[in-house]
């Protein structure tokens, strides 16, 4: 069956129009009003009567983050935005937000804490229906930083130290819209290489992507990938590994990978999952 639906992850701190953003690629022009990643969202929805539903689970601070994305549409001419803030299966489930979800044109999950995101949608109706919707209608699926990271099936917890050296890295299962991927974003600044590159090593049939800020990935028919935005997408492909590459006897030692495919892509260039190939 094909895919109908279009997924959107966004790296984290994407453009939103309040001052000028110093560009990663400097000959790449990305224009908040005209070229930049909430507009994207929008001319995907491509229906300026159809509803965008920002939802703030993953946030710690929910109200301003809906009126920053709130504020940030209205500029781009998309008066019709509205916000919820769930934080259980139980408020997920109400008829009153699954009526919404079921007429909006498309969902936007905020940044923070994906395991929040986790747990108050999995196992419940409303994620049937996003599901059900991204499968069969066009439908727009958008996340930026933990709201793009809980989109595979396999998703990154950071643990509590940012620069634990130790080989393992900590996946829970994500809402799994898209599969065979592991996304982790705010790729460059916070220095996410290693930990992606670790990720892949356990679960060398998972494909890698690694989102900078400001940066992102529309995924169409479950397969096509496109990168958007002003940095770079790295793509981590374990298809060549062996097997003993992704452990090692000694506890103290770091981990060390041998036949690890790199690609990278900027604004503009596509890629396909299933096959593994640029297109």
């Amino acid at each position: 069956m094909q895919i109908k639906g279009t997924l959107i992850a966004i790296g984290g701190n994407e453009d939103k129009g309040a001052n000028a953003k110093p560009l990663h690629v400097r000959d790449t022009v990305h224009h908040f009003l005209n070229s930049g990643i909430l507009y994207r969202i929008m001319t995907e929805i491509n229906n300026p009567d159809a509803c965008l539903e920002v939802v703030t689970t993953a946030s710690s601070i929910p109200k301003s983050v809906a009126h920053q994305y709130t504020r940030a549409f209205r500029k781009l001419g998309y008066e019709n935005v509205r916000t919820m803030h769930i934080t259980s299966p139980r408020e997920a489930d109400h008829p009153d937000i699954l009526a919404r979800i079921k007429q909006c044109g498309g969902i936007l999950f905020s940044g923070g804490d994906q395991l929040k995101l986790t747990a108050a949608f999995n196992e419940t109706d409303f994620a049937r229906i996003l599901h059900e919707r991204y499968l069969n209608e066009h439908f727009v699926i958008a996340g930026t930083s933990a709201g793009a990271m809980v989109m595979s099936d396999l998703m990154i917890y950071p643990r509590a130290q940012e620069k634990d050296l130790r080989p393992e890295v900590d996946l829970f299962p994500g809402l799994a819209l898209v599969h065979d991927a592991i996304i982790d974003t705010h790729f460059l600044v916070r220095g996410r290489f290693r930990r992606l590159a670790f990720a892949v090593a356990q679960n060398p049939t998972h494909i890698g992507i690694g989102l900078e800020e400001d940066t992102g990935i529309i995924i169409r028919k479950g397969n096509k990938l496109e990168a958007i935005g002003s940095g770079l997408v790295t793509l981590i492909d374990g298809r060549s590994l062996k097997e003993s590459n992704h452990t090692v006897a000694q506890v103290k030692h770091d981990i060390f990978i041998e036949n690890l495919l790199v690609h990278v892509l900027s604004h503009g260039n596509n890629f396909t999952l299933r096959n593994k190939k640029f297109s």
